[in-house]
């Protein structure tokens, strides 16, 4: 395991004057730094000291949201030697906590609030929430449900992630396919359009038609509940992996690969392609993914790309049906035996307060205007206030689809849901199992996908049985 390294040890004169560099203009402190000398938060205890040990925050210069934000701390925090692991895994996770030499702070994917809560290994936030009335209903709600398990809040949200359909119009068009008479509740349709965008130069697929992103991509959670389905019961005690509106979805999943050629063909076309870039290269014209494939690839590599991004739709509830998308992200948390908890929480706090926020994004819009490569794009916090101030306070239209999308993610996130197995401590296990004795039998034709449903819930039955 690699040793901490403190914050103040990493970011000496050069270091911070190459920051100046990057975030501000030559002369000038960098606009981060600005920033938060005139809008550090006010609910915080500037008096805690110490030493703060965190793991998993990464704070590369190549990731302004993160790295500004963490100077800022520093800097408001001058008495607090902040040491930071930037990775760790699962053994070496548990390897601390066997030997009692834990992290004070942890950042963790919220999927893995009940896995690690259920083993003591995280603290509950309830004493300091109730302590200083701490307001936690700016976040999005299922980032507040999924950073708590048994009736606790263990973390708070510090980003997410939200699915959506992105469609090359130019694609469309070419297919003789009218792009307004697109209803994302009729999944049949969808089948039937990804048959009729498939390109080929001889037997080579130049183009696939629509990924669903079913595997290896682990999004048929995403499909199961826009169809009806569950995964588990509310106490997350048995599996129903099996649920018949589960096997309808993956029997239209299966299907619309099918139409397209068929597994074996996807998984060759879908293993040429390189950097999350298929969309923007062409590749593919329908495909399901997070917001980011709008600000990394398509923003890189084809900026004036004709796209436009939809909502998956609950099947059959028509063009303006409910939205369907599962979200992710992280949270903080603190583990159950940190040595500096109180540093930990005024660190929490600081990091989610909606002037931090601004600041890392004025960071990041800084560094895109310097590289005039990209735009900037708002990043989707966990808070809803943070969300909405960095579109209203930072955000330069672009154009029509970029445009919409920023709007439209907001949207899709106050519908979405979360991944029902997160609510189980073996919530690791239930998604490989989904994905490898579910998902990966179906589709490559080995079982129905009734009985692949069926394989797959006993064995999800199983692992929860036996934690």
């Amino acid at each position: 395991m690699r040793a901490p390294q403190p914050l103040h040890a990493r970011f000496s004169r050069r270091t911070l004057a190459k920051a100046s560099a990057v975030f501000g203009a030559a002369g000038a402190a960098p606009a981060f730094l600005r920033y938060a000398s005139a809008q550090t938060p006010q609910a915080v205890n500037t008096d805690v000291s110490g030493t703060l040990i965190e793991w998993g925050f990464g704070i590369s210069e190549t990731n302004p949201l993160a790295r500004a934000r963490v100077l800022a701390f520093q800097k408001a925090f001058p008495n607090v030697d902040l040491q930071i692991v930037e990775s760790f895994d699962e053994q070496k996770l548990l390897t601390a906590v066997a030997s009692g030499d834990v992290p004070d702070l942890i950042w963790l994917s919220r999927f893995e609030t009940a896995t690690w809560a259920a083993r003591d290994v995280l603290k509950p936030l309830t004493e300091y929430i109730d302590r200083d009335g701490y307001d936690t209903s700016n976040f999005y709600e299922s980032a507040i449900d999924e950073s708590s398990w048994d009736g606790k809040l263990y973390g708070i949200p510090g980003g997410m992630d939200v699915r959506a359909l992105f469609f090359n119009l130019d694609m469309l068009k070419a297919a003789g396919i009218d792009s307004a008479s697109i209803d994302t509740s009729d999944w049949e349709a969808l089948s039937e359009i990804a048959a009729k965008l498939v390109k080929k130069d001889g037997s080579s697929y130049t183009t696939w038609g629509f990924d669903p992103k079913l595997y290896p991509a682990r999004n048929f959670w995403l499909w199961g509940m826009g169809n009806g389905g569950h995964f588990m019961n509310d106490d997350a005690t048995k599996a129903t992996f099996n649920d018949p509106k589960n096997v309808e979805a993956l029997d239209w999943g299966v299907k619309a690969i099918d139409g397209q050629g068929g597994f074996q063909d996807y998984q060759a076309v879908s293993s040429t392609w390189q950097g999350d870039e298929q969309f923007p290269r062409n590749q593919v014209a329908i495909t399901l993914y997070e917001q980011w494939m709008m600000s990394g690839p398509i923003a890189t590599v084809a900026p004036d790309m004709n796209f436009t991004v939809l909502p998956v739709r609950e099947k059959g509830s028509g063009k303006d049906g409910k939205m369907v998308s599962f979200a992710g992200g992280n949270s903080w948390y603190i583990s159950a035996d940190a040595k500096n908890a109180d540093a930990a929480w005024e660190y929490i706090k600081f990091m989610h307060s909606d002037d931090t926020w601004l600041l890392g994004a004025q960071a990041v819009k800084d560094l895109r205007k310097k590289e005039g490569t990209r735009p900037y794009m708002p990043a989707l916090t966990g808070s809803k206030t943070a969300d909405q101030l960095q579109i209203d306070k930072l955000y330069e239209p672009v154009a029509g689809p970029f445009d919409d999308a920023v709007k439209l993610f907001l949207q899709i996130l106050d519908n979405s849901q979360n991944r029902e197995i997160g609510k189980s401590p073996v919530a690791g296990q239930l998604e490989d199992i989904m994905a490898d004795e579910g998902m990966e039998p179906a589709l490559s034709g080995k079982m129905s996908a009734q009985d692949a449903l069926d394989q797959a819930n006993q064995s999800a039955q199983d692992a929860i049985d036996s934690f």
